[in-house]
């Protein structure tokens, strides 16, 4: 792996010589043939460069024995994701990227930066065919986030600046509606998802639709691209498959519309159940950009680190003493059984263990911007020359085929994707809570604290969720690991004596790293102690059979809630991690608490759509979300964004569905606040619990069933209740629920305060 020649100087500072002479060149050389990007180092030198990747291939060893690990920098937290207007400028990398970072180092990550934060037009060689006309059209969550003291937000930043950077992930503030985005009859096009009516409209999101057509019993996806022989008919279609492109940049191109069924030949003869003769179900369903935080440092983990962690099988278990019911819900250990994704080598790009994007189905980040310039801007590289194919709708349009038929090379330099990718690589995970660090940094942070104090509130959290305290101090603050190591306390923080909730089975606290990868930066995402929050493997997530064989997503359903009391005002820090969110409890008559139309949110977490290099995945089957800055950066939650919680929306049309805690059964959750929304992405972790004596009589309590008079296109048969929110013993129950049901089960037997205090926790984050 090439890397920058570093000297040190008797200072004992690092230095690269020419590094600065490059950058000059860098920014005043002019685009050869209209190309975008510097081409500094050149084309053919990083074409060289991904030679030599590709023969090492892509295996990260542990550490060498008794290399010392010190803890991973972080943002402050205060400043973490604050920046200014795009296109960013260098000033903005003091918000995103680790503090010790050389002067020269931060010269490579500039292009990169600047590209992800620049406007692109139909001229410079955005396709007929894209998703966003900038990077960022993709990450823009923090200019829709209310305004919660401590969460980055509009009015937490820089006047005028939306706040928006690679840390953001991508905005929802409603769910999509498909029948209208997927097809619309006056035009025979798509639309785009940009109108915050759901109901009666698109819906506003920047997720993107992804489809396709699915064989169970062959196990195969066709993306509906052109790219895949189906085995049966020995036919290909090219469908304008994989991605819905609904913001084409040439105004020329209608959006492209989902394939019409009929039109499908995977799918003629269709049964009550959506199934083919030829055994194919059309899928749809949405994927959200996440937030590039810490991403250098999951990829510097250890291959074997990854591997370890694995129970396929569901054979481990473990201590807790909140309770077992892996037996009662059919497990052989404790339900979870993660597994890596065995990535296949394809085009450019090597083989071996997933750890990036949603299904794991990525080795490596440069996967992932040479994807995102091809798949969602439409500019392709020397590492991805293929033009996106045109729907049928668009193909027959004069000017839009002229725009997509223009001869032209590459569009981008290969100077673009590399930079993106150091970028990427650097951008540091932020400074937790002040409450969570000053516990860090005491003496003792196991010892109890004062009782209704935030500290003991967060200290009970960290506990509940699994962690050893004493062993995440001492790898997450400066000369706190003894010199001798502490062997009797477990690498990753897990408290292994008594995990509790076992969050951390999954949600791993803390990874190792070894010699990072990177040719920029490497020295402070090497031999680290990273807080990633996360084993980077594939877990089972739950299904719901009605809405996953749908031909498309379950249409908004609007279901009356009464608001709860879940305010943020309880979860604050000496950070000013608090909401002032007091208008979240209006009044309504004697209840005190407002009644709001909300939008359900769906209990199913599956979908059978991929990309050509799914891997090992199957559509239950998402990869541990990493919880890096999730206090920080706030919602939405969940691979599609579906927990979504919206300025635009709050007052009007929240997100909503129900939680149970150890006085409430399936009582009504509406989505208003931080709190909210987080309480509600640990619900959605499984299916919900069966009613009982404890359900309220309110609205919007009970299992989330569609009334009986909701126009849905999901068929949930005679007996909704009984495969939404099944008996735990039940059959539906053990096969349907998540590896997760019985973490979320020792969740819902926990008090409301016990509940808060886990979020309190997860709020330091």
């Amino acid at each position: 792996m090439r890397r920058l020649p570093e000297v040190e100087m008797s200072d004992g500072k690092r230095t690269f010589p020419g590094l600065s002479v490059i950058f000059i060149v860098c920014i005043s050389t002019v685009a050869a043939m209209g190309q975008l990007g510097s081409n500094v180092p050149s084309d053919q030198q990083l074409l060289q460069q991904r030679s030599q990747e590709r023969s090492i291939g892509f295996v990260i060893a542990a550490p060498p024995a008794g290399k010392t690990l010190r803890p991973v920098e972080r943002v402050p937290r205060r400043r973490f994701g604050i920046v200014g207007n795009f296109p960013l400028n260098s000033e903005d990398l003091n918000a995103l990227v680790y503090p010790s970072l050389l002067e020269a180092e931060r010269q490579f990550l500039l292009e990169g930066m600047k590209f992800f934060t620049t406007l692109h037009t139909a001229e410079e060689g955005g396709g007929p065919m894209n998703n966003q006309t900038f990077c960022l059209g993709c990450h823009e969550s923090t200019s829709e986030q209310l305004p919660i003291p401590g969460v980055v937000s509009p009015d937490s930043c820089i006047p005028g600046s939306p706040c928006v950077s690679l840390v953001s992930r991508a905005a929802r503030s409603s769910p999509t509606n498909h029948r209208l985005v997927g097809f619309d009859p006056a035009t025979g096009a798509g639309r785009a998802p940009d109108n915050v009516d759901a109901f009666n409209n698109t819906g506003k999101t920047a997720a993107f639709t992804t489809f396709g057509d699915f064989s169970f019993a062959l196990n195969v996806f066709d993306p509906l691209d052109g790219t895949f022989v189906n085995p049966v008919t020995k036919s290909t279609q090219a469908l304008g498959g994989f991605v819905q492109h609904v913001r084409p940049s040439v105004t020329a191109c209608l959006p492209k519309p989902l394939p019409s069924l009929d039109d499908d030949i995977n799918l003629v003869g269709r049964d009550a159940n959506n199934l083919s003769t030829i055994g194919f179900r059309r899928s749809v369903g949405e994927r959200a950009g996440p937030p590039y935080i810490g991403r250098g440092l999951m990829e510097a983990i250890p291959t074997n680190d990854i591997l370890a962690n694995e129970d396929p099988q569901d054979i481990l278990t473990h201590a807790s003493s909140l309770g077992v019911f892996a037996a009662v819900m059919g497990c052989g250990g404790d339900c979870i059984a993660g597994r890596h994704n065995e990535i296949p080598a394809k085009g450019g790009f090597v083989g071996g263990v997933g750890r990036f994007g949603l299904r794991a189905n990525g080795v490596e980040i440069l996967q992932f911007t040479t994807g995102g310039l091809q798949g969602e801007l439409s500019f392709t590289s020397l590492l991805n020359m293929n033009e996106i194919n045109l729907a049928p709708i668009n193909a027959a349009q004069p000017g839009c085929k002229a725009a997509f038929d223009n001869p032209h090379g590459p569009e981008v330099h290969l100077s673009i994707p590399f930079s993106e990718r150091n970028f990427i690589r650097n951008t540091a995970p932020p400074e937790f809570g002040d409450v969570l660090l000053h516990l860090l940094q005491s003496p003792d942070p196991a010892r109890r604290r004062e009782e209704d104090s935030l500290e003991a509130k967060v200290q009970r959290g960290a506990e509940l969720f699994g962690i050893d305290l004493e062993a995440f101090a001492n790898r997450m603050v400066a000369g706190r690991m003894p010199a001798s190591g502490d062997d009797g306390l477990d690498p990753h923080a897990i408290n292994q004596r008594d995990r509790k909730l076992n969050c951390a089975g999954c949600h791993i606290p803390v990874h190792r790293t070894g010699q990072s990868p990177a040719e920029v930066g490497a020295q402070n995402l090497s031999f680290v102690w990273a807080p990633i929050f996360s084993d980077l493997l594939l877990h089972e997530n739950p299904v719901i059979d009605a809405e996953r064989f749908a031909t498309r997503t379950r249409d908004p359903l609007v279901i009356t809630r009464v608001a709860n009391h879940h305010g943020d005002n309880d979860h604050g820090d000496n950070d000013d991690d608090r909401s002032g969110d007091n208008h979240a409890r209006g009044q309504d008559g004697d209840t005190g608490r407002r009644v709001f139309a909300t939008f359900d949110l769906p209990r199913s977490l599956t979908d059978d759509t991929f990309s050509n290099q799914k891997g090992s995945a199957n559509g239950r089957d998402f990869r541990t979300a990493p919880l890096m800055g999730l206090g920080r950066m706030g919602a939405p939650f969940l691979h599609d964004a579906r927990v979504f919680l919206s300025r635009l929306t709050v007052d009007t049309a929240p997100a909503g569905t129900v939680t149970t805690n150890k006085s409430q059964t399936n009582a009504p959750l509406v989505v208003r606040t931080l709190d909210d929304a987080i309480l509600a992405a640990i619900e959605l972790h499984d299916l919900p619990a069966p009613d009982d004596k404890h359900t309220p009589n309110v609205p919007g309590a009970g299992c989330p069933v569609p009334p009986a008079n909701a126009d849905t296109n999901v068929a949930y048969g005679l007996s909704p209740a009984s495969v939404i929110c099944p008996a735990y013993d039940s059959d539906v129950s053990k096969t349907n629920r998540s590896e997760a049901r019985e973490v979320v089960r020792r969740f819902r037997s926990l008090s409301h305060e016990d509940q808060e205090a886990l979020i309190a926790f997860l709020r330091q984050l």
